[in-house]
């Protein structure tokens, strides 16, 4: 998909024309060619599918293609913000500890402690207080985007002490 595909495409997800995403996503995976533009067009098909609700089918297509990209974290931390949005959190928590975060922190960053920082609130969300030494791992500018807001080290923090 070329970078003009990836404009129109969040325009039309931004008006929720689904038939044109979907034709915009078939004719970029019929002229797909190299792993990456199979992968791209997976990526924004499983965008897709989650923003229209369709949780099972998104999740059935990322675990179907997930070795299709460089970066695993990204997917992992997909399948996990899916499963979430089902309220599976040790499901989510399964995928993200399948997650090669230390492995791919260098050449993926941006996926690699955003999987991290999921990681942790997941695990303070599950009563886990165990993870405050782990805290420091986190930068503490770092904001998550969930759920149509941010999270941030002090949200898992007292997610903590909650409990």
């Amino acid at each position: 998909m070329q970078a003009n595909e990836v404009m129109q495409l969040r325009d039309l997800f931004r008006n929720e024309d689904w038939n044109s995403v979907y034709s915009l996503l078939d004719r970029a995976k019929s002229q797909a060619v190299t792993r990456e533009d199979f992968s791209r067009e997976a990526y924004w098909r499983a965008v897709a599918f989650e923003r229209q609700g369709r949780f099972e089918e998104a999740l059935d297509l990322l675990r179907r293609n997930a070795s299709l990209f460089n970066c695993q974290c990204l997917v992992q931390k997909m399948l996990a913000s899916i499963l979430v949005k089902l309220g599976h959190y040790r499901q989510a928590l399964e995928e993200l500890r399948k997650a090669p975060i230390e492995e791919e922190m260098q050449a993926f960053y941006g996926s690699a402690i955003d999987a991290k920082f999921l990681y942790f609130y997941l695990l303070a969300k599950c009563g886990d207080r165990f993870i405050q030494d782990r805290l420091a791992e986190i930068p503490d500018d770092y904001r998550h985007f969930a759920g149509g807001k941010f999270l941030t080290k002090p949200d898992i923090v007292a997610l903590m002490n909650r409990g």
